[in-house]
């Protein structure tokens, strides 16, 4: 098999790496969380065609860190300490007829299992440390794709592609903290690679906008979300490639309604760290796995934390 058909198969894996979920990140939006998932929108190849056909995909996420102040059921909380994991099943079908003038791909990722834990206290000169904690764990919040468009032009290649977070997760408004977030959320991205094949040299930038809706249950509205996924990436063999890759978060408007106690903060947050490509010679380039840790470097009205990822798939 040709080094750029191994290649397009590996695109496969970015496609659906894009998993938003439910994962403690910030003051600045309804408990201390956000859909958006840290530098989750790419990984290796983001903006190349992938094959026509279909592909399966787990990926799993994890999230760990920590804020001073949050807002949970409708209450200001102080002295936050989280820690999330997913485990989503994703599946996605790449046209082989050319529309619009690309390639056109859709699909659907569900997150069979979430579970997300979360400690809170409160130190005060005169009456000492207070500290609760809860957890819970269930059916996530799901992932549609109802359309992701490539184009290519030599080396540049375009994405185009629109997500939609439906609230499906297990949700209770008594719980300090729910595996869902119970509102919808929608995420248009425009990915630009430019993939040197000689070298085997990627750089990816991927702008995206997401625009969330209030939760009905407590009348918060999470303010509007700008992120950009950016990567540098070697391949050093046509199965194997590293990469430098990270992620800025801006919050483009405040929180509001009447459960945003906390004001219309605005969050602003930057992360990198590196992450690794395998394709087994084995299976042909049909199949990949892609290994990533971002760690936050700087932010505004935002925690520190890690964000690890492990996603394998497998192209038919």
């Amino acid at each position: 098999m040709s080094v750029r058909s191994r290649l397009l198969g590996v695109a496969m894996v970015a496609a659906f790496w894009a998993t938003p979920t439910a994962i403690p990140a910030a003051w600045a939006t309804e408990g201390a969380a956000s859909y958006y998932f840290a530098g989750g929108f790419g990984t290796f190849l983001t903006a190349v065609p992938p094959e026509p056909g279909f592909t399966i995909a787990s990926q799993t996420l994890m999230f760990g860190g920590q804020a001073q102040r949050a807002v949970l059921r409708g209450r200001a909380t102080f002295g936050l300490t989280a820690f999330a994991l997913y485990e989503y099943v994703a599946g996605s079908y790449t046209f082989s007829q050319p529309m619009l003038g690309g390639r056109l791909q859709l699909g659907a990722a569900i997150p069979v299992i979430g579970t997300a834990s979360t400690n809170v206290s409160l130190d005060t000169r005169l009456f000492g440390s207070f500290g609760t904690g809860a957890s819970d764990t269930g059916f996530g919040d799901m992932l549609l794709n109802p359309f992701a468009f490539y184009w290519s032009f030599g080396e540049f290649h375009v994405k185009l592609a629109q997500w939609v977070v439906a609230p499906t997760g297990h949700y209770n408004i008594n719980s300090l903290i729910n595996v869902g977030r119970n509102y919808w959320a929608f995420d248009t991205q425009l990915g630009l690679t430019w993939f040197h094949k000689a070298t085997g040299t990627e750089v990816t930038v991927l702008p995206g906008i997401m625009i969330n809706t209030t939760n009905a249950a407590t009348d918060y509205k999470s303010g509007n979300e700008f992120h950009l996924d950016f990567m540098v990436n070697q391949f050093l063999a046509p199965t194997f490639a590293i990469g430098l890759q990270g992620y800025w978060y801006k919050q483009i408007d405040g929180d509001s309604g009447s459960g945003a106690v906390l004001g219309p903060f605005m969050g602003e947050s930057f992360g990198l760290g590196p992450a690794i490509l395998w394709t087994p010679e084995a299976l042909g380039g049909r199949a990949a796995i892609v290994l990533k840790w971002l760690h936050d470097i700087s932010n505004t009205n935002r925690l520190n934390g890690d964000w690890g990822q492990v996603a394998i798939s497998y192209r038919f």
